[in-house]
């Protein structure tokens, strides 16, 4: 499950708006997908996508649904079948009707490949006509991405094409006996002055960026000084990063890609960075700390309270073998 958060203000006038309007929400076109969008006081407070076959199983979409509505419990419920399916569709989203009920019920709405449709199987239509709505051009100009499919998110978490990796593993072998002798006062000076880094970063940056951040006192301080106010400028940071990194030096710089992500409002690409840790090195304590936020549904404001005991918890982690099932109560 992605989970998405905004904090942009859009009006919204009619169904074609809200249709045109999820993508942004999300990260991407969905394909085959359960896009869920909670409302509270007239105000979006969180999105969240699902693969429409992962809440086929029997308690799944319960289980999706619960988490959701357990956080924000006075919330209205708006549901959004991306499928040409339409028994799958529906069947999906009369489930959706019966957790929730009707008194906490927005709309449910079947999108297909052209055309939506409203409320039940023989409900309001409407064809989409590939046009942008006014409301995706406002979300376009505040910055809210909207990746043509899930599929994009790979280029972003992918590493280096394969002619290149021999020369980055001679580099980060020459990098890393460098910063041994340069002592841990050097080091923190350097990772605070490399972090403040923006548009064309030299390879050599990339690979101590990766290098500082694997040792737990670089991998804690990056995180403490992640915030809203400069995660859009770590995301790009931490991409170009993880472009640099082989697959044996991703991890670190994957998961706090994940968690600028995740700051930003980016939860598909958060849970792309989660599902690329879990395929190279699925006991990376960063990964269960991505994982622990994604599933219970924590939205980037609160980073500032959690912070701390959060980061208590990895750095124990970090010290030990094994990955956690919940960060926070270690």
């Amino acid at each position: 499950m992605s989970v998405s958060d905004h904090t942009a203000r859009l009006a919204v006038h009619s169904v074609d708006d809200l249709v045109g309007l999820v993508p942004y929400l999300i990260g991407f076109h969905p394909e085959e997908s359960l896009v869920v969008m909670l409302l509270q006081e007239r105000r979006v407070v969180v999105t969240a996508r699902v693969d429409l076959v992962a809440v086929t199983g029997e308690g799944a979409l319960d289980l999706l649904l619960g988490r959701l509505f357990s956080r924000f419990p006075q919330a209205e419920g708006w549901f959004f079948a991306y499928t040409d399916d339409e028994a799958l569709a529906w069947n999906v989203l009369a489930a959706c009707v019966e957790f929730v009920g009707f008194a906490r019920l927005g709309r449910v709405m079947q999108v297909g490949s052209g055309q939506w449709r409203a409320d039940r199987p023989d409900g309001p239509v409407g064809a989409l006509t590939g046009t942008v709505s006014p409301t995706a051009v406002e979300a376009a100009v505040l910055g809210l991405p909207a990746r043509a499919s899930r599929r994009d998110l790979a280029a972003v978490t992918a590493g280096p094409p394969g002619e290149e990796v021999d020369a980055l593993v001679e580099q980060f072998e020459t990098a890393s006996a460098e910063l041994d002798e340069l002592g841990a006062r050097g080091r923190k000076r350097l990772l605070r002055t490399l972090l403040r880094a923006s548009g064309r970063i030299p390879v050599g940056d990339c690979v101590r960026l990766a290098l500082l951040a694997e040792r737990t006192e670089g991998q804690l301080a990056v995180l403490r000084g992640l915030a809203r106010p400069n995660a859009e400028q770590q995301l790009d940071l931490w991409a170009t990063v993880v472009r640099h990194c082989p697959d044996g030096r991703r991890p670190v710089a994957l998961g706090l890609l994940g968690m600028a992500a995740w700051q930003t409002g980016d939860g598909a690409l958060q849970v792309v960075c989660l599902e690329e840790l879990d395929r190279i090195d699925p006991s990376a304590p960063i990964g269960a700390l991505l994982e622990w936020l994604n599933q219970n549904v924590v939205p980037p404001e609160d980073w500032r309270a959690l912070r701390e005991a959060l980061l208590e918890a990895l750095a124990t982690e970090l010290t030990t073998a094994g990955r956690p099932g919940n960060p926070q109560g270690r």
